[in-house]
């Protein structure tokens, strides 16, 4: 008899286990299929110096085209990153773009390797940046916002989501 109880005993708690682990299962699967995709952990992001910068990225040809023009204002942790097929000499313009932009040229080791702050183009024919410096990425980010949070001329960058 006392047997029996001492086995139903440690048959009880292995229950109590079972139960308290899936519980706590339900919340985990609870709380990951409720997180939203569009979440940071998921977003395109490039970090240096003290910041990291929700961007958009200007791939193709038509996107790089159209860059950030028409837009009145950005948020001030965001940007667009253009991401080029290879190292070459980008000429960027700054037509119909409304908002003041620091420009990161960014090489194949993520070094920043030129930054230019360009002003909005207000008539015909707009300033062209051309560089000076071979490049893989350009960064365009608020003006001043390099220099605020210590992104310098070979400040190493971090790209995080950017595939």
């Amino acid at each position: 008899m006392k047997n029996k109880r001492n086995f139903l005993k440690h048959i009880s708690w292995i229950w109590v286990t079972i139960w308290l682990l899936l519980a706590i299962l339900m919340i985990f699967i609870g709380k990951n299929i409720n997180r939203n995709h569009d979440d940071v952990d998921y977003k395109p992001r490039v970090c240096g110096g003290d910041r990291c910068f929700m961007v958009e990225l200007a791939r193709t040809q038509a996107e790089q085209e159209k860059g950030l023009m028409y837009r009145s204002s950005m948020e001030e942790q965001s940007g667009m990153l253009f991401i080029f097929p290879k190292s070459d000499f980008y000429d960027f313009r700054m037509k119909n773009t409304l908002i003041p932009l620091d420009m990161l040229r960014i090489d194949d080791q993520l070094n920043v390797v030129k930054i230019i702050t360009a002003q909005p183009c207000t008539a015909d024919p707009c300033p062209v940046y051309k560089p000076e410096i071979f490049a893989n990425y350009v960064l365009e980010i608020n003006a001043g916002m390099a220099a605020k949070h210590g992104i310098q001329e070979w400040t190493k960058m971090k790209f995080i989501n950017i595939y």
